[in-house]
C-alpha cells in the first residue's frame, strides 16, 4: 500500500510539474495586451431636456457637426503605457448604421505610420460593434503623444459623445480644434512586462470637464503621470462620460449598464476607481428628471452592486466619496442632504477595496456644501485645474496596490 501512494504521488507531482510548465509557456507566448488609454462611446439615452445655448467661447472650441462626409478626424491622445506594438480599437457601438473606414493613420514622433484591418487600409464597422485594428510594430513609452488620424469618406452619423478634435477637409483645409464625436474608444499597447490598469470611472468630473485643454488633464491623466514618474506599475485610463448617472439612463448608458462594456473589459483591467452619482443627485431637480429621483439608499445599493460585480470580474474596487455642488444649477437642500448621506456611507462601509475622499479635497472648509474659490472652473460643479491636480495628489499611489 505504501508503495502505491509513493507511485501515485509521484505521479500526480509529475502531471502538476508539466500542468506548470506548459501553462507558463503559453502565457510567455501569449502577447500582452493591456489599455493603455480609452475613451467611453455612448449614445444619448433617456429624456432630455431643453438644449443649453452653445457657448462661443467654451475652450474646448465649438460644436462641431454631427453628420460628415469626406473628412479627416484627428484625435491627440496621450498614451499611459509603454509597448512594443501597438493596436486601434474604433467603436461604431451605439451606431444605427455600420461606418466605413476608409483609412486610419497613428503619427508618432513626426513619423505616420498606417494602421491596417486585417491586412486592408479600410474597414466597414457594423452597426453595434467595435474593430480591432491589426497590431501595428511601434514603440511607444508611457506618455508619449500620439496623434490618430480616421478618414471617413462616405456620410457618416457620429457619436453622440464628443471631444476636442481637428477635422480635415478634402480639400485639405484644417479649421479650429472642436467637439466632434469620437469613433477611436481605444490605444492599446503589447508590453513584456505589462502594467496593471486603473479605470477611472464616472461623470464629467471625471471626463475632466472644466480641465483646460491642452493642459495635464483631468484627475486620471494626472494620477496617470504620477504613477509613470514614481515608476509604478499602473496605467490609468479614463472613461468617464459627462452627464452620466449610475442608477439612469440619459448621457449615454447608466454607470450599471455599460459598467462590464467600459471598465471591466478593459485589456489588463487591474482596478476600478468609481467617482458617480452628483447627476443622480441633482438632475430630478429639474422637471425632464423629477420623475428618477434618487434617494441615498438606491445610490448605496448601487455602489454595492459596483463593488460585487468589479470583484467578480477579478479586479479591486475603489469607491470615492461625492464633491460639493452648492451654487450649481441644479443644487438643492434635498439633493445636498442625499448626497451627505452617500458620502457617510461612504466613509463607513469596509466593503470596497479602498476609499478617495474628494469631498474632503475640494469642499470649502467654511461652507462645506461648496467647493473651494481656487478649486471649481466658474459653475461650483466642476473643477479647475487646480481642483484636479488637488484631487491626484489625494490618491495614494499604492490606492490599487
Amino acid at each position: 500500500m505504501a508503495t502505491l501512494i509513493r507511485r501515485c504521488l509521484a505521479a500526480s507531482t509529475f502531471v502538476l510539474a508539466l500542468a506548470l510548465a506548459t501553462g507558463a509557456a503559453s502565457a510567455n507566448d501569449e502577447p500582452h495586451w493591456v489599455a493603455a488609454y480609452a475613451f467611453a462611446p455612448s449614445a444619448e439615452m433617456g429624456p432630455v431636456g431643453p438644449a443649453s445655448a452653445p457657448n462661443p467661447n467654451d475652450p474646448r472650441g465649438p460644436l462641431g457637426p454631427e453628420t460628415v462626409q469626406d473628412v479627416r478626424l484627428t484625435h491627440i491622445v496621450t498614451v499611459a503605457a509603454s509597448g512594443r506594438r501597438v493596436r486601434l480599437k474604433l467603436s461604431n457601438t451605439h451606431g444605427a448604421e455600420p461606418v466605413r473606414i476608409g483609412g486610419v493613420n497613428i503619427e508618432h514622433n513626426g513619423a505616420r505610420h498606417p494602421a491596417r484591418f486585417d491586412g486592408t487600409p479600410s474597414v466597414v464597422i457594423p452597426a453595434g460593434a467595435s474593430w480591432l485594428s491589426d497590431p501595428l510594430d511601434l514603440t511607444v513609452e508611457a506618455l508619449d503623444a500620439l496623434a490618430v488620424s480616421i478618414d471617413l469618406p462616405e456620410r457618416t452619423r457620429l457619436p453622440t459623445h464628443l471631444w476636442r478634435q481637428t477635422l480635415t477637409n478634402a480639400d485639405g483645409s484644417t479649421g479650429q480644434p472642436m467637439r466632434l464625436g469620437v469613433l477611436l474608444s481605444a490605444v492599446e499597447v503589447e508590453s513584456a512586462f505589462p502594467p496593471g490598469v486603473i479605470v477611472a470611472f464616472g461623470d464629467s468630473i471625471t471626463e475632466g470637464t472644466g480641465a483646460l485643454p491642452g493642459g495635464a488633464g483631468g484627475w486620471p491623466e494626472r494620477l496617470a503621470r504620477r504613477m509613470v514618474e514614481a515608476k509604478r506599475p499602473w496605467a490609468v485610463v479614463n472613461l468617464g462620460i459627462g452627464g452620466n448617472r449610475l442608477l439612469h439612463r440619459g448621457s449615454g448608458p447608466s454607470g450599471l449598464e455599460r459598467l462590464d462594456a467600459d471598465a471591466l473589459a478593459q485589456s489588463g483591467a487591474r482596478c476600478l476607481i468609481l467617482l458617480e452619482g452628483v447627476n443622480d443627485i441633482g438632475r430630478p431637480s429639474r422637471a425632464a428628471y423629477a420623475h428618477q429621483r434618487v434617494e441615498a439608499a438606491q445610490l448605496i445599493a448601487a455602489y454595492r452592486q459596483v463593488i460585487q460585480r468589479t470583484r467578480a470580474a477579478g479586479l479591486k474596487a475603489v469607491l470615492a466619496t461625492i464633491p460639493p455642488f452648492e451654487g450649481a444649477s441644479y443644487f438643492t437642500g434635498e439633493g445636498e442632504t442625499t448626497r451627505a448621506a452617500v458620502n457617510q456611507w461612504l466613509r463607513q462601509q469596509s466593503e470596497a477595496d479602498g476609499l478617495i475622499d474628494f469631498d474632503a479635497v475640494l469642499r470649502d472648509p467654511q461652507a462645506p456644501s461648496r467647493m473651494r474659490q481656487a478649486f471649481h472652473s466658474g459653475d461650483w460643479l466642476h473643477p479647475s485645474d487646480a481642483g484636479y491636480q488637488a484631487m491626484a495628489e489625494a490618491i495614494p499611489l499604492d490606492v490599487c496596490g
